[in-house]
């Protein structure tokens, strides 16, 4: 039982509720690719301490595939808006589609914002997380002149 090793380096609480998709994602890993992403997060600016927090909040994420993983962080630091931090503290970031709801949305907020547009600063999280039709209703709608005719993809799952 390698994994429990990797399970106990990480100081997961056996209580918490977490604990069964922690160890779920570990052994479902090979030491190789639990290495390998390992890697990966390190690569994209984590720290240990971010990493840890990843695994500790949200142990899927480390399912995470290693271009959405790219991808997500890249979007979401590139922006200007967040940085690792954000991300380590709301891993659940990384599940969000970046075509279909990370760029666009955050297209969105910075046109607004550049025009100064909007009178309350949202945090990324909200704008990220809120259902398509209440980010419709609030940062596109008000302003569709100034957005222009961006549509945003919609699905039903959203």
């Amino acid at each position: 039982m390698k994994f429990i090793g990797r399970f106990n380096e990480l100081g997961m609480d056996r209580r918490s509720k977490g604990f069964l998709n922690a160890i779920r994602t570990i052994s479902s890993m090979t030491v190789e690719n639990w290495g390998l992403k390992l890697e990966l997060f390190r690569s994209l600016g984590f720290s240990e301490d971010d990493i840890v927090s990843v695994f500790r909040k949200v142990p899927r994420a480390f399912y995470v595939s290693e271009r959405k993983i790219k991808e997500s962080t890249h979007d979401l630091c590139g922006f200007g808006k967040s940085d690792i931090s954000l991300i380590a503290n709301h891993p659940e970031l990384l599940y969000l589609s970046v075509e279909n709801r990370l760029k666009p949305r955050l297209w969105v907020v910075e046109i607004l914002e550049s025009k100064n547009l909007l009178q309350k600063k949202s945090s990324l999280t909200t704008v990220c997380w809120i259902s398509h039709k209440r980010f419709f209703e609030k940062f596109v709608l008000p302003y569709s002149n100034e957005v222009g005719k961006f549509v945003l993809p919609c699905s039903e799952n959203e």
